[in-house]
């Protein structure tokens, strides 16, 4: 799944009461880490009364639990045909699935093709290769021993396996079937932003009208405080060893999704004090170190999701031309980018960190306004 990437300033800071606010709302908290994903969800929101709040946060619950069986590559669950059904019968038989799991597919199927193929979750043999790799590596690590790492011959192998051409979908009959028995789907950089987005908008369905999902980084805002305050998203420090402090705060004015892919989160250190992060390039089969984040900001979770990857992969030159050509031709669906990295001087600086973001998006940073 994906990284722990994001934390809310303060404002997901759960304090056990709730703050009042006008005009009759009183803000609520609530957090748990029984809904999958292998993440904590935090839930905000200014209801009425206590009541009302605690019936969204139930619908909260169990639609990511819903959520969490039907996306799951790792897990089997009774009664529920998910990704790991697929790809146990890729060779064999189309698999009867949830609309959801064809809708979710179609759209990585899109990401990969605007993305340049930055974004492909057909990798998947390739990801379960350095998934055992930084398993074995991260427990070498806590005994002092530096982890292995593959050879590029054995990627390439694998993704020999890779490809939308191994993935036949059949709307119609809700089927996925997997033509090579080797080709694998990794949903793990798409999935949470996917089901994060519908368990928002079942709650603006539903009625809420100011509140956050934090589905484990990937947050959602819905609107804005009652008093059209904007709410205080805190952008992570790229951290290995301190966590949860943040490196800026941005206040933006509307519903807006924000994603961070990072190298700090998952990774394992491997020969000659190497690190290899579980963010892997389809373009090199390598783990990728060009930046140590980078966030995306857009209304929509599932796209901040899978473009937060895509960008992550790209070159800082590269990513500029992208964004504009993708700003340019999806005006509704606009992006906006802040990076991290440790060599660029001549960016903002923060401690050991250099940042920088598209023009649009400095306006709500603290740090660019102070």
């Amino acid at each position: 799944m994906k990284k722990f990437a994001f934390i809310m300033a303060t404002l997901l800071i759960l304090t056990g009461c709730s703050i009042k606010s006008g005009d009759n709302y009183t803000k609520y908290e609530a957090r748990t880490s029984e809904v999958g994903f292998d993440t904590v969800m935090t839930f905000v929101a200014y209801t009425k009364d206590e009541a009302t709040f605690n019936d969204y946060f139930s619908k909260v619950k169990a639609a990511f639990l819903r959520y969490n069986a039907l996306f799951d590559k790792y897990n089997d669950y009774e009664g529920v045909a998910n990704i790991k059904t697929i790809n146990d019968n890729a060779g064999i038989a189309p698999v009867t699935v949830d609309p959801l799991i064809i809708e979710m597919l179609e759209r990585s199927r899109d990401y990969t093709e605007v993305s340049n193929g930055y974004f492909d979750i057909t990798y998947g043999s390739v990801m379960e290769i350095w998934h055992d790799y930084r398993e074995d590596g991260i427990e070498k690590n806590a005994s002092g021993e530096p982890g292995e790492i593959p050879t590029q011959d054995v990627l390439e192998e694998a993704a020999r396996h890779a490809g939308w051409q191994f993935v036949e979908i059949d709307k119609a009959n809700n089927t996925v079937f997997l033509t090579d028995a080797k080709t694998r789907l990794d949903v793990g950089a798409i999935a949470k932003g996917y089901a994060t987005e519908l368990v928002a908008l079942e709650l603006e369905e539903a009625g809420l009208e100011y509140g956050v999902v934090s589905g484990g980084g990937n947050v959602r805002t819905i609107n804005t405080k009652p008093d059209g305050e904007a709410w205080a998203i805190g952008v992570e420090k790229p951290s290995m060893l301190v966590k949860n402090e943040s490196l800026d705060v941005f206040r933006v004015p509307h519903s807006m999704s924000i994603v961070t892919s990072g190298d700090y989160q998952r990774y394992y250190i491997g020969p000659n004090d190497v690190t290899y992060s579980h963010l892997i390039n389809p373009k090199t089969l390598q783990p990728q170190s060009v930046f140590r984040s980078v966030t995306i900001f857009t209304p929509d979770s599932t796209m901040a999701d899978a473009l937060s990857t895509a960008v992550y992969m790209m070159s800082y030159e590269e990513a500029q031309t992208f964004i504009q050509d993708f700003n340019t031709k999806y005006p509704d669906k606009s992006i906006d980018v802040l990076w991290v990295s440790e060599d660029h001087p001549e960016w903002y600086q923060l401690e050991d960190y250099d940042f920088t973001f598209t023009d649009n998006i400095k306006q709500y940073s603290a740090f660019a306004n102070k």
